[in-house]
């Protein structure tokens, strides 16, 4: 039904534009006009009377599933038509509610939401009907808006082909090969935060900005095999650019909610060429040929040579099935959501581990009985990976801090979920936060940061929880996030560097955890530490 909008907007417009100009040039033909208007407007008012008050009550076919009480109109079940952080109240509902594993949830406008529950349902749509879940139109938008890319990979079949051909770049085994290169990385982050700490010794450090610049140049190394040195470059240039671009992640909240019911993106296309004159326009311009440039490169380089590099648009082009403008729109993606949730999550360890002296020393300790400061050798992957107290509080930064708290799909057919038939079009929500948290999976302190739950055993693996579908910030199933590996190693890399060199306290302890208005988790302001230099 939401579709309504989408005929119904196009013929309102006409009709507005009719009478604007029928009461220019004749006013005593405006009566058909104002006539069909007037249909227009009654026939919304049925659609909304429709939709907000008689499919909710009698005409859905999930009424016999739970839902929450005293749904308004206009906000559904949340308290905010826009919420600051959705997931909160999401969880609030999952805790309170009894149910099988789906919940009947209502957003903004009645918009009818199934909110998955339950471990089994989970399993059911990540394992078993892979395919019949994917991204609603918003995820699209968001992630079109910020790489101006079409993403074929987002199909089925595209979406086989991209991870089929791209997999051998993201294996665990090619992951450790670039650690060296990330390590050096992470080697000249620490002069440079040393730097500055020593010359303004009466200033915290701004870890979030050193965090952005590293993942950034980490990323082109990881992606292009290209240095986009803005660690060097700390003002202006790319730096800048690809700063504005992550600011702009997730877009304006109002147009999420109105895409929810009409696809603005025919229209946003259309409008393309002034939105390219805007500040985010020309970022993504100049961004976007930045990267198609280090692309070319690699092409010519393979076409050359005939030999792979480590790099993953290296692996693209030796598949030869990515075309030109593909092996940039993965490059884009890569550069931009990448940094961006691997950065955060380094952001959140960095956090964590600045309000707990005992845990920097415990895992400062362990690092530095592995690795020595000048270490530079090609298994220096490896030896991060043997670290087990690291790689515990990797996980649990990992499973407490989901940079996707509430991840939206939608049915691409009709299918079922638990025995529920599911027709196509339905909007799922799956609570990866409440999930990652839940007591019945990780016991009574579920809520708390606790790293020694990944220690010993089999618990490495799970955290101690009863299966690999209980912590769901990579996804799960066919679909589980290609750069898992890679975000694990960039996370555990950078986290070992910076607590090898120094101590650190919060600056902004009362605010550093306070959460952006935002779909991501992500810190409003990131963490400012005092940085104390530690003997080598």
């Amino acid at each position: 039904m939401p579709a309504f909008l989408e005929v119904w907007l196009p013929l309102a417009a006409c009709t507005l534009i009719a009478l604007f100009y029928k009461s220019l040039v004749d006013r005593g033909s405006v009566g058909p006009i104002l006539t069909l208007l007037a249909l227009e407007l009654g026939s919304l008012l049925l659609w909304a009377l429709y939709w907000m008050v008689l499919y909710p009550a009698y005409l859905t076919p999930f009424r016999h599933l739970p839902t929450p009480p005293k749904r308004s109109w206009l906000r559904g079940n949340r308290t905010k038509l826009l919420p600051d952080n959705p997931w909160v109240e999401v969880r609030e509902v999952m805790e309170t509610l009894p149910n099988n594993g789906l919940i009947r949830f209502y957003e903004a406008f009645s918009r009818e939401v199934l909110v998955i529950t339950s471990i089994d349902a989970i399993k059911e749509m990540n394992s078993v009907k892979p395919y019949d879940f994917g991204h609603p139109k918003q995820v699209k938008y968001m992630l079109g808006r910020i790489t101006s890319s079409n993403f074929n990979f987002l199909s089925e079949h595209g979406h086989k082909m991209f991870r089929k051909h791209l997999r051998p770049a993201f294996t665990v085994q090619h992951t450790r090969k670039l650690v060296p290169a990330v390590w050096d990385k992470a080697q000249e982050m620490i002069q440079l935060m040393e730097r500055e700490s020593r010359n303004t010794p009466d200033s915290p450090v701004d870890l979030r900005d050193y965090i952005r610049r590293v993942m950034w140049d980490t990323s082109g190394l990881a992606m292009f095999g290209h240095d986009f040195q803005t660690l060097g470059h700390p003002e202006g240039g790319i730096r800048d650019r690809f700063a504005l671009l992550l600011s702009e992640f997730s877009g304006p909240a109002w147009v999420r909610l109105i895409m929810y019911f009409v696809d603005l993106r025919p229209l946003l296309t259309l409008l393309s060429p002034l939105a390219m004159k805007t500040s985010l326009g020309r970022a993504l311009t100049y961004v976007r040929g930045a990267v198609g440039s280090v692309v070319a490169d690699n092409e010519q380089k393979y076409k050359s040579a005939g030999k792979q590099d480590l790099n993953i648009t290296s692996v693209s082009v030796a598949s030869g099935i990515f075309p030109h403008n593909e092996l940039i729109d993965n490059g884009m993606l890569f550069l931009t959501a990448g940094p961006n949730s691997t950065g955060t999550a380094i952001e959140w360890a960095l956090y964590e581990l600045s309000k707990r002296p005992e845990m920097q020393e415990r895992l400062r300790a362990e690092v530095r009985a592995c690795l020595d400061v000048a270490d530079k050798a090609d298994d220096i992957g490896q030896k991060l990976a043997s670290l087990p107290y690291l790689n515990a509080i990797c996980s649990e930064v990992i499973r407490c801090y989901p940079f996707v708290p509430l991840s939206p799909k939608v049915t691409e057919k009709d299918t079922t979920l638990l025995g529920v038939p599911v027709p196509k079009d339905t909007a799922l929500a799956v609570p990866v936060e409440a999930l990652n948290r839940d007591p019945k999976l990780w016991g009574p302190d579920a809520d708390v940061f606790n790293p020694d739950r990944w220690m010993g055993g089999d618990n490495a693996l799970n955290g101690g929880a009863p299966n690999n579908f209980a912590m769901l910030s990579f996804g799960a199933g066919p679909n589980i996030c290609i750069g898992q590996n890679q975000a694990r190693a960039f996370l555990a890399c950078v986290v070992a560097a910076v607590v090898r060199r120094f101590d650190m306290q919060l600056a902004n302890a009362e605010t550093a955890g306070r959460l952006r208005v935002a779909p991501f988790k992500k810190s409003e302001e990131g963490p400012m530490a005092w940085l104390k230099i530690v003997g080598l």
